[in-house]
């Protein structure tokens, strides 16, 4: 079995069994080679980056999967077809506006999408504000910490829910939970906050403004 990151693992937790798997943006494909390991998921190793598919081809070839595991080179949805029969999408190690952006470049392919998971680096607000407007919600959110940096997961299926403004800022599921790592990053956050709004100039009114909304976010929590 691959070794693969606690993030990885992560990921790979939150996939339904039997499903039918597109990774955009593959990189090594680990997580490919892993899960057809665990499980024998039907995948589609993505990347928009000929070295980065080329590293990904390897991988597969040197544990003699390039039979199960299928490459593509191309930019996000646009390398699949109906035919695929594609029902899970995932996507990690991205900015939200970039998984945005490859989402609705190819809206019209995620009408057969039950599950994405996504893992991105930035703007989870905005990430999971513009996904409820693709009508996906929420199903599940994972906070882990690898290697001194920490991430959060989520999954989500299709469906229509209406989140409240804390929900959409923190995550449902995370501030349902209350994890020990949510509690602690988020401590983390909030000091953070008080002392950016300290050194902030006064006249930077709006700034100040929303760094102060933010810092109360985190105080009802």
């Amino acid at each position: 079995m691959i070794n693969i990151s606690t993030r990885l693992e992560k990921i790979s937790s939150l996939i339904s069994k039997n499903s039918t798997i597109i990774d955009i943006g593959c990189d090594h494909a680990l997580l490919d080679i892993y899960l057809y390991q665990k499980g024998n998921y039907k995948i589609i190793a993505t990347d928009i980056n000929q070295n980065a598919l080329n590293n990904a081809k390897k991988n597969i070839k040197k544990y003699n999967l390039d039979q199960y595991i299928e490459t593509r080179l191309g930019n996000g949805l646009e390398v699949i077809t109906e035919s695929d029969n594609i029902d899970t999408i995932i996507i990690s190690g991205m900015g939200a506006h970039t998984i945005v952006g490859i989402l609705k470049k190819d809206i019209n392919k995620l009408k057969t999408i039950k599950t994405i998971i996504i893992q991105s680096n930035t703007k989870l607000e905005f990430l999971r504000k513009e996904m409820t407007k693709l009508n996906f919600k929420i199903e599940d959110e994972i906070i882990v910490e690898d290697n001194k940096k920490v991430y959060i997961i989520i999954k989500f299926t299709k469906g229509k829910i209406k989140y409240t403004k804390k929900e959409i800022y923190f995550g449902p599921i995370l501030l349902n939970k209350k994890p020990q790592l949510f509690v602690n990053n988020s401590k983390k956050e909030l000091e953070k906050l008080k002392l950016l709004l300290k050194l902030l100039p006064k006249n930077r009114v709006i700034d100040r403004y929303k760094i102060k909304r933010q810092i109360k976010l985190y105080n009802d929590i």
